[in-house]
């Protein structure tokens, strides 16, 4: 009990426990979401069937849909109901479409350019390599008695001066 300024008793609220709402209105305020909720998927299946009838309804009874069943004459059907002075709609997704088909083409040229490219360069080398293995050969070739072939030697080196 708490005396106010006039001398007044008055019970003073308690301070709450946590800073979450009463949990009595917490489960009202819950109640009437769930109520809400409820109430709204009712409405929407009802709307949903409701449509579903109408359309059915439509379908049966609309003159331009009574041909459907039937599929010879479907493209005459096409003809008429596709106004004559315009074209044809487009699909939005085409475009994206043909542009990634391009771009992976790209890519794999390119990478196949690349490829190409290693091919030619590792066989030049390969080449290359075996070309100086051979006048190593040639250069280092030692006679019976272990001399070194100068003639060879003198070859190499003119070679080297006719490439280089």
């Amino acid at each position: 009990m708490a005396f106010t300024e006039r001398g007044e008793q008055h019970e003073r609220r308690r301070m709450p426990q946590s800073m979450a709402l009463d949990t009595r209105i917490q489960r009202t305020y819950k109640g009437k979401i769930i109520k809400q909720r409820i109430d709204r998927n009712q409405k929407s299946n009802v709307k949903r069937k409701y449509f579903k009838e109408l359309r059915k309804e439509g379908l049966e009874t609309a003159p331009q849909h009574s041909t459907r069943g039937r599929p010879d004459d479907a493209e005459e059907d096409a003809e008429q109901s596709a106004r004559p002075g315009r074209a044809p709609r487009s699909n939005p997704y085409e475009r994206l479409v043909r542009v990634r088909d391009e771009a992976k083409r790209q890519k794999d040229e390119e990478r196949r350019r690349k490829n190409l490219e290693i091919q030619q360069v590792e066989k030049r080398r390969s080449d290359y390599m075996q070309e100086r293995k051979e006048e190593r050969k040639k250069y280092n070739a030692r006679t019976k008695r272990g001399q070194p072939v100068l003639s060879n030697q003198i070859g190499s080196l003119l070679e080297k001066i006719k490439r280089g």
